[in-house]
């Protein structure tokens, strides 16, 4: 015990004492002295853990607390306001947020609980990447790692889910994947495997997959997970496979138990406060509307959810939202809009450093400057494929490939053309 926590835990002996009335002989004896008993609350002596036990079942109290010096009911207060700056964040109260996150934090560490301590850095990340401050947020997941061996599979899971994700916007898909991967093959192979965990890691690799345009993937993580539901305890992870497993639902015959999905969910996000998830559940809505044709609904959907999430400050959340509500302009025909949203967007994820994002601005700005016949648009095209590419979304680089190549072919560049072509057969051979 360094020289601090045993002058730490002497006093938090003095404290307690006093406020009971009693004497140091009243206390140390008839196994201890008063005189060890003063050197201990004086920070001179370390107590052993016979001394400890003893002291504990005198003064009524949890050993661990006297033991790291916590105040009665330090871990219900601490936990208490973590909740609370839960709810003030999805607010978008990002900044009050995170300075109650660093608090708890550095008190949860000093009284060693470790949950609340990892909880809480997990949360100062959310709050960084609420405000689209990516490299920032990945920081705050890694400052965790020292925590994470003695932190509850919960809470673990929740640290590991989000680096993931971080990783994958930040460019490395496949370092994320792999993650994410052996985060949950570990939590499965618990005997006693936690269910929110797993269902937190199963939502996170299903997130991936479908990032990625491996549905069947998805879908095969999502079958596995249904046991979890019947068994999970956090109400917002609940909500969160909910909005996952909607935007798997891609045809027309699946679009009412897509809608289901997301209805409940909502509700949920609602009934926990937590305002920005609203809005992200609205843009998954949005998201399958318009992969399913109904442009109209699919731009309500995204108009609500940028409302939303521009309301609680989320700019990266935001810019994501504001790129599908683009898209579905340049297909209503409204080229002017579509180029507004995308610029907006692009600034943005240029400074987040969001790479799907960028690329998707580039790809988007691009095929408005195609269909306005403006110079730029194959360039902008051929730097959303390079990102694409370089995250290892090869979907996503077999549709921008294929655009490209019918402009150059619509410009007479048919070399040009057949080389953008053969990188959209290559990127389609890696995705199978």
């Amino acid at each position: 015990m360094s020289a601090e926590a045993v002058e730490s835990v002497g006093a938090g002996i003095r404290r307690l004492r006093t406020a009971r009335g009693l004497t140091q002989r009243d206390l140390a004896q008839p196994e201890y002295s008063r005189a060890l008993l003063a050197a201990v609350e004086a920070g001179i002596r370390s107590p052993t853990d016979d001394l400890l036990r003893h002291v504990a079942r005198r003064l009524d109290v949890e050993l661990d607390d006297l033991r790291f010096a916590r105040p009665p009911g330090a871990a219900a207060e601490l936990d208490a306001a973590l909740r609370e700056a839960r709810q003030a964040l999805g607010r978008g109260e990002a900044d009050a947020a995170e300075a109650v996150f660093e608090r708890v934090r550095r008190d949860a560490t000093r009284y060693a609980l470790p949950d609340l301590a990892t909880w809480a850095g997990y949360l100062v990340g959310e709050a960084r990447l609420q405000r689209g401050e990516l490299t920032a947020a990945m920081a705050a997941f890694d400052d965790l790692a020292g925590l994470l061996p003695a932190a509850g599979p919960a809470p673990r899971a929740a640290v590991l889910a989000r680096r993931a994700y971080c990783q994958f916007a930040g460019g490395d898909a496949a370092g994320a994947v792999a993650s994410i991967e052996a985060a949950l093959t570990a939590e499965r192979r618990r005997a006693d495997g936690d269910p929110d965990a797993q269902l937190r890691l199963s939502s996170a690799l299903m997130y991936a997959y479908l990032e990625l345009d491996w549905r069947d993937r998805a879908r095969q993580v999502e079958a596995q997970a249904q046991p979890l539901l019947a068994r999970h305890t956090n109400r917002e992870w609940l909500a969160q496979f909910l909005t996952i497993a909607g935007q798997l639902r891609r045809g027309e015959d699946e679009l009412a138990e897509a809608e289901r999905m997301f209805t409940e969910a909502g509700r949920l996000y609602e009934e926990l406060g937590l305002t920005r998830e609203v809005g992200l559940c609205r843009w998954a809505h949005g998201y399958v509307l318009r992969r399913v044709g109904r442009l109209d609904g699919a731009a309500e959907a995204f108009g609500a959810a940028c409302s939303v999430l521009d309301r609680v400050g989320a700019a990266q959340d935001l810019a994501g939202a504001a790129l599908e509500l683009a898209e579905v302009r340049r297909r209503q025909g409204d080229l002017a809009e579509a180029a507004r949203l995308a610029r907006e967007a692009a600034e943005v994820c240029a400074r987040s450093q969001h790479l799907e994002c960028m690329a998707e601005a580039d790809r988007l700005l691009g095929l408005v400057a195609a269909a306005r016949s403006e110079d730029g648009a194959e360039a902008l095209l051929t730097r959303a494929a390079d990102r694409y590419a370089r995250i290892g979304l090869m979907a996503e680089v077999m549709a921008t490939c294929r655009a490209l190549g019918e402009l150059q072919l619509s410009r007479g560049a048919t070399s040009d053309a057949a080389a953008s072509f053969r990188r959209g057969l290559e990127a389609a051979r890696v995705l199978r």
